[in-house]
């Protein structure tokens, strides 16, 4: 026989037992219904859900569990708290704080003693007495008839033998941001997982924080001085926060992006040197930050909030059952990211935790941005809070993120997806209009417009100028071909013709270099501006490190190319518009594309070709100042054979 709390005046219990008695202290209970084999029963008043566990049922006692009470409008009203969670350490106490208002009984587990908790509705809280300074511990928590050890979702300082009480004013010291980021169109995105971007290296600390540091005869510098120098603004990393389907110490056993939250405040430890130090990871991040700001390069974070690896090791469900996911109107646990279980943005709990974490991230690492996985799955009203939150902090944060439209609970008004872009203006959106203009089909063999598909040239042509019909900004549109899903562009290129042809480098400079000059945010995966290969896998997130590592080949012609464009792109502002002006204008001649940007003193002319055939083209009284491909300047004119932009300036 099991007892369930539904709401909180409906216990449910399943059995086709006859029930002549039922008792619940200081409460009249009354038959219901019956339902197959529930049968439901009401009390005159509330049950305080923290103080009763037991029922009398027929004269035999029973533990009740909590049922779908958490998943109702009434629980997510009434269980609100706005203070500290986790804990907040001194030198001569740390005080503890977890949200559960349906717990019986909470033990901290410190070290090696015990402490009782104390409950004021709706959190548990203890002080401890002395310095705690890098003790682990948990809760054991108490919902029904047993206690069960529960990791702090708050965590702020991991490692291989649990959560740890840190002290960040002992961690390596870290400035303050430098980065003032005005309008979004003013980045240039550079996508990196960090154990990609270092594990082909010739460096000590191969595919770990450390790694990133260190200086390579291969590139010339370390990881992060290439990076700036190409051109970039920002390094995105994939997700750093720590993840499940690694193991920490035997990093070569399994491979994986990080799309697997475990912990939402603390970092991942396959990437440390030193696991089973809290601090490795916390110094190992601060150093990279540090480093990056001192050469004005910005440091992103891809986060994931719309799902958890596994609803039963994420620590949320035994603290307070079914208010953490997400549910569809038969109280089934929804998986609309294909990923696991869906996150309930919409409960204010959740919420809290979200911004929560999202604030320790940015504040502790003086973070410059975040990417949000799968935004679509995410509520409006969230978004916006994190938003509001956020600049308090850093009023130049950038945040973007998937908005793709996709199957949720959530209404269709309140969806974060790019439908809904005029609601929530202050965050960009990857731009899968362009990528599938530029690229091709994203699954299959269909060829985009830089592969030659003329028939795109009208799309292509939208997407150069800013996507307007999709976007109220081109500080909301990220320009992009490739990043770490799906194919690589020039793995694309093979599945569409079967074999590797020379050609396929001149298609990827056409897509690298149409990113740049775009009206918009330009975004490149890692090692894109060498023609990246993942040997055809599309979706390696658990692939070893001979499909995701980076084979770097700095000396291509490509990148030297592409270093100077973004040169180009940072030295013009027309690049870079804020709004759908009448700077920026763009027409068909024949098979050509002119783009022209246009101001007070300059004049830039763009001709996109995306075929092989001779062109002459006028340069007026300006000058080629980049051609994507070779070109011929003969009697005021540019003869060119191969596909690319060719950028004439005329200087008013």
């Amino acid at each position: 026989m099991n007892i369930f709390i539904d709401d909180f005046r409906l216990i449910r219990i399943e059995s086709d037992q006859y029930i002549h008695s039922i008792e619940l202290a200081d409460h009249n209970i009354s038959w219901l219904k019956n339902e197959g084999i529930n049968q439901y029963f009401v009390t005159e008043h509330d049950i305080d859900l923290q103080k009763y566990d037991k029922i009398s049922i027929n004269h035999e006692s029973f533990f009740m569990q909590i049922g779908l009470v958490t998943l109702t409008e009434s629980f997510e009203k009434r269980f609100r708290y706005d203070g500290p969670l986790g804990f907040v350490y001194t030198s001569e106490s740390t005080s503890f704080y977890l949200f559960s208002p349906v717990a019986k009984q909470v033990n901290l587990v410190l070290g090696d003693d015990i402490y009782e908790m104390a409950y004021h509705e709706p959190i548990w809280t203890v002080k401890v007495d002395g310095d705690m300074h890098l003790k682990t511990y948990h809760y054991q928590i108490r919902l029904s008839d047993s206690f069960k050890d529960v990791k702090d979702p708050y965590t702020v300082g991991a490692s291989t033998k649990g959560s740890h009480i840190v002290d960040f004013n002992k961690a390596i010291p870290l400035s303050k941001t430098p980065i003032k980021l005005k309008n979004y169109v003013d980045a240039v995105i550079y996508e990196g997982h960090v154990r990609d971007m270092s594990i082909n290296l010739d460096v000590n600390h191969k595919g770990l924080y450390d790694g990133l540091l260190e200086e390579s005869k291969i590139l010339g510098s370390n990881v992060l001085t290439y990076i700036k120098k190409l051109g970039m603004t920002h390094l995105q990393f994939l997700p750093i926060f720590d993840f499940d389907d690694v193991f920490d110490e035997d990093k070569k056993l399994k491979y994986n992006w990080g799309y697997n939250p475990s912990q939402y405040f603390s970092l991942e430890g396959w990437f440390s040197k030193n696991p089973e130090d809290p601090y490795d990871r916390i110094n190992s991040v601060r150093s990279i930050v540090e480093h990056a700001h001192q050469m004005k390069l910005g440091i992103n974070m891809d986060v994931v909030y719309n799902h958890v690896y596994q609803f039963r090791t994420f620590p949320y469900d035994d603290i307070v059952p079914g208010y953490f996911y997400r549910h569809d109107q038969s109280y089934k646990m929804t998986d609309n990211s294909y990923c696991g279980n869906d996150v309930e943005t919409r409960n204010y709990m959740v919420r809290k935790l979200i911004v929560d974490s999202l604030a320790h991230l940015q504040k502790t690492y003086q973070l410059d941005g975040f990417r949000f996985d799968l935004m679509g799955l995410l509520d409006i009203d969230t978004m916006l809070l994190i938003e509001k939150s956020l600049k308090k902090q850093n009023p130049y944060i950038m945040l973007y993120g998937e908005g793709w439209n996709m199957q949720t609970e959530i209404t269709r008004k309140k969806q974060a997806n790019m439908s809904n872009q005029s609601q929530f203006k202050g965050y960009a959106h990857f731009n899968d209009f362009y990528r599938n203009t530029m690229k091709g089909e994203l699954h299959g063999e269909g060829l985009g417009f830089t592969m030659g598909n003329h028939k795109l040239q009208k799309a292509a042509m939208d997407g150069i100028v800013g996507s307007k019909k999709m976007f109220s900004s081109p500080n909301q549109s990220i320009n992009y071909v490739e990043c770490h899903d799906n194919l690589t562009f020039y793995d694309k290129m093979v599945l569409s013709h079967g074999l590797q042809l020379p050609d396929f480098k001149i298609a990827q400079d056409l897509a690298n270099h149409l990113i740049a000059i775009s009206q918009g945010i330009p975004f490149y995966h890692a090692g894109q501006e060498f023609y990246r290969s993942k040997k055809g896998v599309e979706n390696s997130y658990n692939h070893p490190d001979e499909i995701n590592q980076i084979t770097w080949r700095v000396n291509e012609d490509a990148v030297k190319k592409l270093k100077t464009l973004l040169k180009l792109r940072k030295k013009y502002k027309l690049y870079r518009q804020t709004t759908y002006s009448d700077q920026v204008s763009i027409k068909k001649l024949n098979k050509l594309i002119v783009y022209r940007l246009e101001d007070e003193k300059n004049i830039l002319i763009h001709y996109v070709k995306n075929y092989f055939d001779l062109e002459k083209l006028p340069l007026e009284e300006g000058k080629l100042i980049f051609p994507s491909q070779k070109a011929l300047t003969e009697n005021h004119s540019v003869y060119v054979d191969q596909p690319g932009i060719y950028i004439i300036h005329i200087k008013k």
